[in-house]
């Protein structure tokens, strides 16, 4: 959790260290955090992120090649976390198992606006409004539907092999794997303007817009 303040509180297993706030974190405000599977990210005022808990993939090691850079998002996955950077490139470490360190060549000269770590893949969402998917793809979780040709694109979510985008019009697109009903959306969804999204494991989430008459 993050409070007010910018002060992180964590709780529950323990079994990696991921509920040990780092001493490094003292007397820096945190502006975003971030939990995958054993591990935790933070990111700070100051552009500098911290990682902790598990490490058996490298994914609580930060990278050197972010030194210098101000970051202003960041997104773990289960084994892997990706970092976007205030000049709009993205640096992705841990666990390579199926290609999620392999940043695309398709987003060389791109500026990135949002990332989303999921399980195994990863996106990033550009300024042009195009969509960037790699890593794992058994299940489509790549296959960035035809659909969504001519929408602009305003945020991005990965979750357990299946993705979510939200679109300026307010409705939200799903792909990938369907086990446990994650990319079927809800009917209570229609008709409805999401004004934010987000995706766990082997769910999701949508935020509504309330018509004024029922605020």
């Amino acid at each position: 959790a993050l409070t007010t303040d910018g002060k992180v509180t964590a709780w529950g297993w323990n079994g990696h260290g991921q509920t040990d706030i780092p001493a490094s974190l003292a007397g820096k405000s945190v502006t975003a955090i971030s939990a995958g599977y054993y591990h935790a990210l933070a990111l700070a005022s100051d552009g500098t992120v911290t990682a902790w808990g598990d490490n058996a993939y490298g994914q609580a090691s930060v990278p050197s090649s972010l030194a210098g850079k101000r970051v202003i998002a960041i997104s773990a996955g289960a084994y892997h976390s990706i970092a976007l950077a205030a000049d709009g490139t993205v640096t992705v470490w841990g666990s390579n198992t199926y290609g999620q360190l392999n940043v695309p060549a398709s987003l060389a000269g791109k500026t990135v606006t949002a990332i989303s770590a999921g399980y195994w893949h990863s996106l990033a969402l550009a300024s042009d409004g195009t969509i960037i998917a790699w890593g794992y793809n058994k299940y489509g979780e790549l296959n960035i539907p035809a659909s969504l040709a001519g929408k602009t694109v305003t945020s991005v979510a990965a979750g357990d092999a299946f993705s979510l985008v939200l679109t300026s019009d307010g409705t939200v697109t799903t792909w990938g794997d369907d086990s446990y009903r994650k990319v079927e959306l809800p009917a209570s969804l229609a008709g409805q303007k999401v004004t934010s999204i987000a995706a766990g494991e082997v769910h999701a989430l949508a935020i509504v817009q309330v018509p004024p008459s029922e605020s």
